[in-house]
């Protein structure tokens, strides 16, 4: 059951997305190339620390996500890269934002992460940038790619669990040649 605190949060958060820019009305419309160029980092990483906390104002909450770096494909990390969401909890309020990616202490993820207005570390596209790495039968780190979204335009339909190691590399590749 909703309370009088939760509609508050939803209809500020509401009102928010439609005063937003038409870059941000268009965060979920990005393509395959857009999520290679518009990205400031790609890495492969395990969140070691998750803390949910207020904004200066009060007004809203974020979750702050640390990943120990393990793989570079795009970009500078350092060894430890913050990752800053909307939402989560703090005391007995609970700030829930749909299209959040949502991460798991001790997974490791591919993230294709930019830097919002407010210079956090976001990921691209909410849980279209966030990729759990598994183990699939033989072992190997793999990552599952419906062959819907947008990466599939350029890297193609062919594969629904892609090893892990091959597709960064394809993906490094893509972003070497579009450098040139």
């Amino acid at each position: 059951m909703f309370t009088l605190r939760h509609i508050t949060v939803l209809v500020l958060i509401s009102s928010l997305v439609c005063i937003s820019s038409p870059a941000q009305r268009s965060y979920f419309n990005v393509t395959g190339t857009d999520f290679l160029l518009k990205t400031h980092l790609i890495f492969v990483g395990k969140l070691v620390e998750k803390n949910s906390y207020r904004s200066d104002d009060g007004r809203t909450i974020f979750t702050r996500h640390i990943f120990q770096v393990r793989e570079v494909v795009k970009g500078n990390p350092a060894k430890r890269v913050e990752i800053i969401e909307y939402g989560g909890t703090v005391g007995d309020m609970t700030l829930t934002v749909s299209h959040n990616p949502h991460y798991a202490l001790g997974q490791e993820y591919l993230i294709f992460s930019y830097v919002d207005l407010l210079d956090h570390n976001r990921t691209l596209a909410g849980p279209l940038g966030e990729f759990r790495v598994v183990s699939d039968r033989s072992g190997s780190r793999v990552i599952r790619i419906y062959p819907s979204h947008p990466l599939s335009e350029v890297l193609g339909k062919d594969k629904t669990f892609p090893n892990l190691k091959t597709f960064s590399s394809q993906l490094r590749d893509i972003l070497e040649r579009s450098s040139q």
